[in-house]
């Protein structure tokens, strides 16, 4: 249920910088979403759709785009995305360190008609 709100605050970002940019229509959204985030795609969408009619962004496309945890290995300079529970690296089998803990949730872009 947190979507609901995560996406009404999104939506109202996204209205604030169509009307600066004196839009007359949002047509997309473009959203980056760390796996971590616990968010669920069709929630999202779901909420998307209930919180846009009579928006600037009625009949929107909202694209998400997930993305995953990350690491580094500095023994082997490896750059790899860890297994559920396993954080060593598959090649070398040192720990990691984290680069990217997927914990991400911003507007990448958006597409506006003027």
């Amino acid at each position: 249920m947190h979507e609901l709100s995560v996406m009404a605050s999104l939506l109202e970002t996204v209205e604030e910088h169509a009307h600066k940019a004196d839009a007359k229509k949002v047509l997309s959204i473009n959203l980056i979403v760390g796996e971590r985030t616990s968010f669920v795609d069709d929630s999202l969408l779901f909420y998307f759709d209930t919180l846009t009619p009579g928006r600037l962004s009625e009949g929107a496309k909202l694209n998400i785009q997930r993305t995953p945890m990350r690491f580094h290995c500095n023994t082997c300079d490896t750059d790899y995305q860890p297994e559920v529970g396993h954080f060593r690296c598959p090649v070398c089998n040192q720990p990691g360190q984290i680069t990217s803990d997927g914990s991400e949730f911003l507007i990448e872009s958006m597409e506006i008609e003027t």
